[in-house]
């Protein structure tokens, strides 16, 4: 195989305001004329997705999605014209989950603590992950801890009904806008 071009591209503008995301792309094709792209995210110098796509004529034949987090590989999404599939990592200390659109289009990955904090979010069009900019991420973790406080055992059997309704108007006119 022949590498064609190796590009280093700085995300910045493509990501929105998320500056420490980085890709590295390298192009190869063969003596068939199959083409093979692999694009390398990372956020703050650490790798976060791998993403392999190998084309024939203009067609995608398959498309491999490697996630990571702290150099480790959390799982992997594979995706052919005809099947996609998940598999996550034996013994990784995260977990991965994945959101659809009603049309059963993957929308999102998302690796986390085993606690339910996440540590990175991916955001998927048409079949193609890409790392979601940090703020979604921090916004996200900010939800989900106070939803954590307001369904915590404690504050529920504590707190009267009309105290708990008002928190839960307060936890949405909190995040109303984000």
């Amino acid at each position: 195989m022949k590498t064609f071009i190796v590009l280093i591209l700085s995300c910045a503008s493509v990501f929105g305001a998320d500056i420490s995301i980085r890709v590295v792309t390298t192009v190869r094709t063969n003596d068939s004329g199959s083409i093979t792209t692999m694009d390398v995210f990372t956020r703050d110098g650490q790798t976060n997705l791998v993403r392999y796509t190998s084309t024939k004529s203009g067609a995608v034949r398959i498309r491999i999605h490697r996630f990571y987090y702290h150099g480790l590989q959390s799982g992997e999404f594979v995706a052919s014209p005809k099947s996609s599939g998940f598999t996550t990592e034996a013994g990784s200390p995260y977990s991965v989950s994945f959101e659809f659109w009603p049309s059963k289009d993957v929308r999102s990955a998302v690796i986390g603590s085993k606690d339910g904090v996440i540590l990175d979010a991916f955001t998927c069009t048409n079949g193609v992950f890409y790392p979601a900019d940090i703020s979604a991420i921090r916004n996200a973790n900010d939800i989900g801890g106070d939803v954590s406080k307001l369904l915590a055992p404690a504050n529920v059997t504590n707190t009267t009904p009309g105290e708990f309704r008002n928190e839960v108007e307060q936890l949405i006119e909190k995040h109303q806008d984000k």
